[in-house]
């Protein structure tokens, strides 16, 4: 019901504006465009750089594709204004959202495209909590998107944040569960002083309520969510625990270190992200698992390259390789081969909530952590261990650039590399077991020996083309290779793009 409200009010403020422009005021804005183009791969899916970070929008199985964006904003005053927006491609809406701005705070409803964590511009593989990969799920959002400054401190300490409460779809493991999230950050901002500006913060989220296949009702009142919101647990009357651990639900999220500094015109970025799956994992600094960011952005639009971009990933340790909790056959260090509990975190995997971090069949994180699903389209099948993710333990290397040929012509560059290793799950035949390479070291798994693979994009964008200001033309050009599999593929689009500014 939200979503078909939310695109009746966007399609009437959007329609209003356009018949009516000769009566339209200053403070009223729209812009659009649509498009459309065709999708070729060598493979029967797209390349990776074809179908990832595309906020879930594209669909491998379309050779052809009508796309389309409208965004209305509405000034009322110089602290309020209302926004609205809609997006497709083919029969998929990927965004449909009511905004109202006052001052720097925002409150939005529908689908709207956001990402936590990492740096703005794009040139990352994704970051480790919510990327442009999966479609936008549905959510109400309470969100200080800008840095604010903290009282009394003349600017130097800044904080912003948000709350969010998001829905996700029917068809999965647990069905219509709940998505919590939130997020603070906060910054010494010493840029007019020092050029150096350092921030810090932490991304929550904790999927929860839904009914399992067996029809069990997860916990899902409003003390529920209070209790998913610090992170605690819920008993059952039989005096078992709900959810994992101690806590309701599949909690997970990063945190996350940001240094930008001014050099002369030029700047330089660092971005560093630990991710974390339960309370034991939540560490600031850590050089086991990771992904770091280093970004280099030139001081004018003219140059042929504009932004540099270098990130290494790391995703392996997941807290080491012991078991996450004793069983009724191993109950001491001793038995866990000399290991504590409490590890094998298995990234973005959850034993009840078994969609994982996804939502359509996508990752909401990085991409480079693969779905069982989406494995089976190069591998023979092979156990999935009642988990969504088949590949969340990789280390790989990702260089980002961009820049301009002309000042119509701009293009933008992506290389990775990737070593993957899959799950724990999987090269011990459980995550709660001691099987497969323990007890044999000859075991066949399809990730050992681990899986060497290279992802490449190369894009190109014209605008203007042809001297018409409202048209422009798109080229991306995408290739894999390595132990996985080979693929090549092209994406190639035409633009109109319309606007009354």
């Amino acid at each position: 019901m939200l979503r078909y409200c939310l695109l009746t009010v966007s399609f009437f403020m959007s329609y209003y504006f356009v018949l009516g422009q000769t009566k339209v005021e200053i403070q009223d804005s729209l812009q659009a465009y649509v498009s459309t183009g065709t999708v070729l791969s060598s493979k029967s899916f797209a390349p990776f750089y074809l179908i990832n970070n595309q906020y879930g929008e594209v669909d491998g199985d379309a050779p052809v594709f009508l796309k389309g964006e409208v965004g209305y904003k509405r000034t009322i005053s110089e602290s309020w204004s209302l926004l609205s927006g809609l997006g497709f491609r083919n029969e998929r809406f990927s965004t449909y959202y009511v905004r109202a701005k006052f001052k720097d705070w925002e409150f939005t409803a529908g689908r709207a495209k956001r990402t936590y964590g990492g740096l703005p511009s794009g040139l990352s593989s994704g970051s480790l909590a919510m990327s442009e990969n999966a479609l936008p799920l549905p959510m109400i959002e309470l969100s200080l998107n800008e840095f604010k400054s903290v009282p009394f401190t003349h600017g130097y300490l800044k904080f912003r944040g948000s709350l969010r409460q998001s829905w996700m779809e029917e068809d999965r493991y647990i069905s219509k569960a709940l998505l919590h999230g939130k997020t603070f950050y906060g910054m010494a901002d010493l840029d007019d002083l020092i050029g150096l500006q350092i921030s810090s913060g932490i991304v929550h989220f904790a999927q929860y309520g839904g009914v399992s296949p067996q029809g069990d009702k997860q916990p899902s009142s409003l003390n529920d969510y209070f209790r998913v919101f610090m992170g605690r647990g819920i008993h059952n009357p039989d005096g078992s625990s709900a959810g994992e651990g101690n806590a309701i639900g599949n909690h997970l999220g990063l945190t996350e270190f940001t240094f930008r500094k001014r050099l002369g015109d030029h700047t330089l970025s660092l971005n560093y992200q630990k991710p974390f799956e339960d309370a034991g994992s939540i560490q600031f600094i850590s050089f086991k698992d990771f992904l770091i960011g280093l970004e280099w952005g030139l001081p004018k639009r003219e140059y042929l390259v504009s932004k540099f971009y270098v990130e290494v990933v790391r995703t392996k340790w997941q807290s080491g390789r012991g078991l996450p909790d004793p069983t009724d056959d191993i109950q001491t260090e001793e038995d866990n081969r000399g290991n504590e509990f409490g590890e094998r975190d298995d990234i973005y995997n959850n034993y009840l909530y078994r969609s994982g971090w996804t939502y359509n069949d996508q990752v909401i994180g990085n991409p480079l952590i693969l779905t069982y699903q989406h494995t089976l389209n190069f591998l023979d099948p092979y156990p999935d261990y009642g988990v969504a993710i088949a590949n969340n333990r990789l280390t790989a290397l990702h260089i980002g650039i961009e820049g301009n040929f002309s000042s119509k012509i701009t293009y933008k560059g992506l290389f990775t590399y990737s070593k993957n290793f899959g799950t724990y799950a999987g090269i011990y035949e459980g995550r709660f077991n001691w099987g497969g390479i323990d007890r044999d070291p000859s075991f066949e798994y399809v990730f050992l020996p681990a899986k060497k693979q290279v992802y490449t994009s190369v894009e190109i964008n014209y605008t203007e083309a042809f001297n018409l200001k409202p048209l422009g033309l798109n080229l991306r050009l995408a290739n894999d290779s390595g132990k996985l599999y080979n693929a090549f593929g092209l994406e190639m689009s035409v633009l109109y793009r319309l606007s009354n500014y």
